[in-house]
């Protein structure tokens, strides 16, 4: 019998987190986590592990790195089960380990989302790309020249495919809906994804229903598409098995919690993938499968189950993705989403360079930002075009948005200028769109 104090379910970023956190308030706590896979991977470096622009053993962190020098205790295993829980304590492991503990914390993850296909569970090429070991599958698989088929346009669906295209291969994106991206931009934005990855020899059908998956072909509403391998990218859901096993109330997009990230029942938390966000500006129940919400998440329970009281605010799902020399950004509600809210929005956009246009590797960026018609309160933002501040930009709109900042706060930002950093000094994409509201 193992005996731990905290027992935390699932070494992802969320996991990893808790248990750092408690560490932190409490060096002498004893705390287990329980895996299923050796080292800590980084999931939004998997494509590039895949097109080979990195190297897969730099983007897993070792267990001893961060757990065994943190003075973690940590178990290559699966819990499977609980002994008549909740009156003993008890997981029991897949292979056949007990362990009793007092507090626990779910952070079991996602699973990715296989559609149900006809022909799909029988073919042997088709891959999702989650562990470390989907790489290792897809790249022995993989050659130059290759007919790859990504079957989502979602942001990991158009990572890999620009990084596949790159290494040489053959890429076509099917994907169902009427635009790449979809709910995370709106059809402006998408559309210059769209015109990017095409204008780079990748194919791309849009509003496309697959009927049947066969071996080397798939059968769709369009026709046939031959294919080596296909990588299916349909998002993940919410792991929650364990969950509903010990009694805890699910939501529609995983697990139940509170703004302390309490789950239903008594001692014990859930955080990261597994567990159900609520957006910071509505209210309502979202899924926020992102790995900076799972370190928000896994911070907040760790400090709370160690006896603070931080409060969740609610996700915003701040996002930047990367294809060839361009990245996309969003933040907040899209156009869609606030008209579906019943928001009065206005809607401006401003055009710059990413640096002074004096710079040989300036880029254009283009700058659209939501705000509440009513208050003048910034309420979504996306970004498109040069990667160099793109990820910084989308985190000063996230902040506003949190803060409640108004197109007046937004057009009186008081930022820097460099040559090489920023666009000319009264240049600022931000604010020029700011000033349309105001001005």
């Amino acid at each position: 019998m193992i005996k731990t104090n905290v027992l935390i379910i699932g070494g992802g970023i969320a996991g990893v987190s808790a248990g750092l956190t408690i560490k932190k308030k409490s060096p002498s706590e004893k705390i287990l986590i329980v895996k299923d896979e050796k080292g800590i991977i980084v999931r939004c470096s998997e494509p590039y592990a895949l097109g080979g622009k990195v190297k897969l053993n730099k983007i897993i962190h070792s267990d001893n790195e961060m757990l065994k020098n943190n003075r973690i205790d940590f178990l290559i295993d699966q819990v499977i089960d609980f002994l008549d829980f909740p009156k003993k304590k008890i997981a029991i492991t897949k292979k056949g380990k007990k362990i009793k503990f007092n507090k626990l914390i779910l952070a079991t993850g996602a699973k990715p989302f296989i559609p149900p296909i006809p022909g799909i569970e029988k073919q042997k090429n088709i891959f999702v790309i989650r562990q470390a070991n989907d790489i290792k599958k897809i790249k022995k698989t993989l050659k130059n020249g290759s007919q790859v088929v990504v079957i989502g346009g979602g942001a990991i669906g158009i990572e890999t495919a620009s990084l596949l295209k790159q290494a040489k291969a053959k890429v076509t994106i099917l994907e169902i809906a009427n635009q790449l991206m979809p709910g995370a931009y709106d059809a402006d934005y998408a559309q210059k994804v769209k015109s990017t990855l095409e204008k780079n020899k990748i194919k791309i059908k849009l509003g496309i229903k697959i009927n049947k998956i066969e071996e080397k072909q798939i059968i769709t509403s369009v026709g046939k598409i031959k294919y080596d391998l296909i990588i299916c990218s349909c998002g993940v859901r919410a792991n929650t098995k364990l969950a509903q096993s010990l009694n805890c109330r699910l939501g529609k997009f995983g697990v139940e919690i509170n703004q302390f990230g309490q789950t239903s029942v008594s001692n014990i938390w859930a955080a990261g993938d597994c567990a159900q966000a609520k957006d910071l500006l509505t209210g309502k129940a979202i899924p926020s499968q992102l790995a900076t919400t799972a370190v928000i998440m896994g911070k907040l329970v760790g400090a709370n189950l160690s006896g603070q009281k931080m409060k969740f605010k609610g996700a915003l799902n701040p996002a930047v993705s990367c294809f060839f020399n361009f990245g996309i950004g969003r933040v907040g509600l899209t156009e869609n989403s606030a008209k579906t809210d019943g928001i009065k929005i206005k809607v401006v956009k401003s055009q710059s360079l990413d640096q002074y246009p004096s710079q040989p590797t300036s880029q254009t960026i283009e700058v659209k930002l939501i705000f509440n018609q009513n208050n003048q309160q910034l309420i979504g933002a996306q970004i498109f075009g040069g990667k160099k501040s793109l990820g910084m930009r989308i985190n000063l709109l996230s902040l506003a948005i949190a803060h409640h900042l108004t197109a007046n706060d937004l057009s009186q930002l008081n930022y820097c200028a460099h040559p090489e950093t920023t666009p000319l000094p009264f240049m600022e994409p931000v604010v020029i769109a700011s000033e349309k509201v105001i001005l």
